[in-house]
């Protein structure tokens, strides 16, 4: 019986870690593995935001994910990694581990509540998160004892433009996150109007469309929901069956 055996040839091709190089018309050099997957870039319109600077880097997409995979594959300047649960530091770890771009947790605000919150965002500066998230039903009080107690960006996570999130603001929040659903678009007008000053991250959807007009209502930079491994691995099984993928 035979046994099917790769050629020297084929077997170094395999296992070749030569980078494809490349040049773009604008002149910006493209460093790529052979392996690399484009799946989990984000959209090539989020560009057109002016960005958050923090600490020098200056970031104008979050991948909105907790995916360990996705984390280490995506593009995204930074990571927001907000999960239903509460906040546990070695969860924090293990994604800081695989990110390969700054990091900013959630340290909670709606399961978790009071000097929990604090406390969890203390030894998520510890462990080198660039920044925490606190959930929209946390008060003012939250915001204003974790931005006393980090040295990192605080951000509050608000739904509305209304008197909490008039306060989050006067609390000190570093930045605020805009997600209101259907109604993100015409709260960062709603906010930019009277806080020009503000650094706003917001939920950009995932057209053309809804970037763009999350950008002129005055998002600085953009909270992308990139699709799961769990999504992407179906759309690469059907492809391996012959089924067409939309």
């Amino acid at each position: 019986m035979h046994l099917f055996s790769s050629s020297e040839s084929i077997a170094i091709e395999q296992h070749s870690a030569t980078p494809s190089v490349s040049r773009s018309s604008a002149g910006t050099a493209t460093v790529e593995g052979r392996l690399t997957s484009p799946v989990a870039r984000v959209p090539e319109s989020t560009s057109q935001a002016g960005g958050i600077t923090v600490k020098g880097h200056t970031i104008r997409t979050f991948a909105y994910t907790t995916d360990a995979a996705v984390i280490r594959n995506t593009n995204a300047d930074a990571i927001l990694a907000v999960y239903p649960f509460t906040g546990e530091p070695v969860i924090t770890q293990a994604l800081l581990i695989v990110a390969q771009q700054p990091l900013f947790v959630g340290v909670g605000g709606g399961t978790t509540t009071g000097t929990r919150v604090v406390e969890l965002a203390m030894v998520a500066e510890m462990q080198g998160a660039a920044g925490v998230v606190i959930n929209a039903p946390a008060p003012a009080e939250t915001i204003e004892a974790a931005m006393n107690s980090v040295d990192i960006p605080v951000i509050a996570t608000v739904t509305a433009d209304d008197e909490i999130t008039e306060e989050k603001i006067l609390a000190g929040a570093a930045i605020i996150n805009v997600a209101a659903g259907a109604n993100t678009t015409a709260t960062v007008t709603s906010i930019r109007a009277h806080h020009p000053e503000i650094p706003i991250l917001a939920s950009c959807g995932s057209t053309e469309n809804t970037i763009v007009n999350t950008l002129q209502a005055g998002a600085d930079a953009l909270t992308w929901t990139p699709p799961s491994a769990q999504q992407l691995q179906s759309q690469m099984m059907a492809r391996y069956r012959g089924e067409t993928v939309e």
